[in-house]
């Protein structure tokens, strides 16, 4: 029986041996890849977090790095107002894809699923905006101008969406019109493509968006003729901005419009009071009432506006047969 009983005892100091060496005490694999001696266990490194693919847009200009790591190689940029999609997560950096994979640092983008990004995306293109407008940067204007868009485009439930359709739509098509050439006589202007604005009257009808969609499309009306060799094509400008104020007297831009009437008479009654071959008394009669009507109207319906005050100022210039500087070419809306 003691006999046994050592017998076991010796197995099983043994197997004990044995989790620590090879068979017939030799070092274990792991102690002789480490030269015999068994090593500390290292720490995991940090573990990525890998997340369903889902869609985002890009707040600001991001820098895309081919790896989690700013040594690496720059595989591109991601412009404001980019879609992008996010896969997963590293520490401080964002794996993303859009058009081109790589990773991004820091978190200056919003999920689409988020609860309020569209008054994210919103206020980043507001700003933006401004920005533009400060530094007179055609690249910010277009950034701004992308990130309104999305709004409208990915969240078209939004409350905001008519506002943002509405001012991206704006912000393009400010600048193609500024780009148009300014020697182009009236009759020979083209347009720019006029589809968002037109969508912004279709999609938010008795709203204030769609009222001043309407009046930045009110130039496309504007191709008479030259103001000075046609000065007719001075009232017919004059009875758009009216036209325009009947149908939206509510709109934020009608009082704006009633001056830019007023300003075509006030012009027209300069060109025709004057010696010149536009000299006409019965036609600078017909004008100066005009300016007289239109006037009145500002102080009526939109009374302490700028352009109430300005309306005024042109009027006692007129009742006081002071001519108006002429503009160097006919301007293309507005003043």
């Amino acid at each position: 029986m003691k006999l046994v009983l050592l017998l076991l005892l010796a197995s099983t100091l043994a197997a004990a041996r044995g989790g620590r060496t090879g068979a017939h005490g030799a070092p274990s694999p792991a102690e002789r890849q480490a030269g015999g001696v068994a090593q500390p266990r290292q720490a995991p490194r940090q573990s990525m977090q890998a997340v369903p693919l889902q869609k985002a847009i890009a707040l600001g200009s991001e820098t895309v790095y081919l790896s989690p790591d700013t040594s690496t190689a720059k595989v591109g940029t991601i412009p404001p107002g980019q879609q992008i999609g996010v896969q997963a997560v590293n520490g401080k950096f964002t794996q993303v894809f859009s058009g081109i994979s790589g990773w991004i640092t820091g978190h200056n983008f919003v999920l689409l699923s988020a609860p309020n990004a569209d008054e994210v995306i919103f206020g980043a293109a507001a700003a933006l905006q401004r920005k533009a407008y400060d530094d007179q940067s055609d690249a910010e204007t277009k950034n701004a101008t992308r990130l309104f868009l999305n709004i409208y485009n990915y969240l078209p439930q939004s409350p905001r969406a008519g506002e943002a359709l509405y001012r991206g739509a704006a912000l393009q098509w400010d600048t193609k019109v500024s780009e148009m050439p300014s020697s182009a006589a009236p009759d020979m202007r083209l347009f720019p493509d006029d589809s968002l604005l037109h969508r912004v009257e279709s999609k938010f009808k008795g709203t204030p968006w769609a009222a001043r969609a309407a009046y930045k499309l009110l130039i496309e009306h504007f191709t008479c003729g030259d103001w000075f060799t046609k000065p007719e094509c001075i009232g017919k400008e004059a009875n758009r901005y009216r036209d325009y104020v009947k149908k939206y007297p509510a709109s934020p831009d009608a009082p704006e419009a009633v001056y830019d009437a007023l300003y075509r008479e006030a012009i027209a009654w300069t060109l025709y009071s004057q010696p010149g071959k536009n000299a006409n008394a019965s036609n600078a009669a017909d004008a100066r009432s005009r300016v007289t009507a239109d006037a009145a109207l500002l102080a009526r319906a939109y009374p302490h506006t700028d352009w109430a005050a300005r309306g005024a100022y042109l009027e006692f210039q007129v009742a006081h047969n002071s001519p108006l500087p002429l503009p160097p070419a006919t301007p293309l809306g507005g003043p």
